[in-house]
């Protein structure tokens, strides 16, 4: 959110190049909070892990460590580097399909980088936003960045509208949520898709987005913050921004063999990034039905983005070992957990922030 408002305020200050305001939003983030970031996520995901543990310590031994097999481990790493294969190729039809030729190792740099911005920041919110801005230094407009970077979060989300609540009925007993747990996350599946709504009715009608605009731009605390000749300007950059997001999904629309792909990558990647706790579980030598595993991860994928730590560290942790713990026995429990979270979370910020460190040398981002 403070991201969006910091566009919002380089805008009305009268910035004077539009890829200064694009640079401006990113320079809320510091060196300091990088590090800040990185040091709470990874502190807070061992200590979480380590209350696992405890808390089913019982018959765990060093034994219990060793017990996975190195060749589940290693399928584990190959399937992780698979479905950050198929994100970044959804990345690259997306970027095509919207007028950008960017490479596909430029795109894989600025998608796991993405993925660690996301895992050092409140609630994983930086990951977009740093995506917005390293696609639009690849000479692609603004409000097409935003396009490309929404709609491959779109895919996602509708990906989960239609699997999650289909599965969550046929097979959720499995999980023991409770009904309480259930009914909470039906209501949350229901705002999601009213905020989508509105969100796109918003983006797609340009009249209805310059009227809420122009409501925004005529509060009276807001002009006394900013001059109307600010406030003229800011009004122009969310027409043409509009229009270019518009023109984007037109053109997405169009070309319907890049839509079919941008289907079948979507598919894939969930297919692939799903599959990280079913190996480990055959790793560890258990046999678990398949289904409560891909709905426990479903489920889990959805809680995530509320948990206010960086990356979700600490809550992902708990949930992740509260949804399995029907699943899981008590003493492998932890071990599951920690192996999973090392291929889903740490993998990325290890080779993102090696990304992330390329990506950002030249430019002003930590200034």
């Amino acid at each position: 959110m403070r991201t969006r408002l910091v566009i919002i305020s380089i805008w009305l200050s009268g910035g004077k190049k539009h890829t200064r305001t694009v640079e401006g939003v990113f320079m809320e983030l510091s060196r300091k909070q990088i590090k800040r970031g990185i040091i709470l996520s990874v502190s807070v995901s061992i200590v979480a892990l380590l209350l696992v543990m405890l808390l089913t310590r019982e018959n765990l031994t060093l034994k219990t460590f060793t017990r996975v097999r190195v060749s589940y481990l290693i399928a584990a790493a190959v399937i992780t580097l698979v479905f950050w294969t198929l994100k970044t190729l959804k990345l690259k039809v997306l970027a095509r399909s919207l007028g950008g030729r960017i490479s596909f190792s430029k795109l894989f740099s600025i998608y796991v980088a993405s993925a660690f911005v996301a895992h050092v920041t409140p609630s994983s919110s930086g990951g977009l936003p740093f995506m917005v801005y390293f696609v639009h230094r690849e000479r692609l407009p603004l409000g097409k960045s935003t396009a490309l970077s929404v709609f491959e979060n779109m895919s996602n989300v509708i990906f989960y509208m239609v699997i999650a609540p289909v599965l969550l009925l046929v097979w959720g007993n499995h999980l023991h949520l409770g009904s309480v747990i259930t009914r909470l996350f039906y209501i949350a599946v229901v705002l999601v898709i009213i905020f989508i709504i509105v969100s796109f009715v918003l983006v797609f009608n340009t009249h209805l987005a310059l009227v809420f605009v122009n409501w925004l731009t005529g509060l009276g605390l807001v002009n006394k913050i900013f001059s109307r000749e600010s406030l003229e300007k800011f009004k122009n950059f969310i027409e043409t921004e509009i229009n270019y997001f518009n023109q984007g999904f037109q053109l997405l629309i169009k070309k319907k063999k890049q839509l079919v792909l941008l289907i079948f990558y979507t598919i894939l990647y969930w297919l692939f990034y799903l599959s990280i706790a079913p190996v480990l579980l055959l790793g560890l030598g258990l046999k678990v039905a398949v289904p409560p595993v891909i709905l426990a991860q479903l489920v889990f994928n959805f809680i995530q983005p509320v948990i206010p730590t960086p990356g979700g560290s600490g809550g992902a942790e708990l949930s992740f070992a509260y949804l399995f713990k029907f699943m899981v026995p008590g003493p492998l429990l932890g071990v599951f957990v920690a192996l999973w979270r090392f291929f889903i979370f740490y993998a990325s910020l290890i080779v993102g922030g090696i990304c992330f460190i390329q990506l950002v040398q030249g430019t002003d981002y930590l200034n």
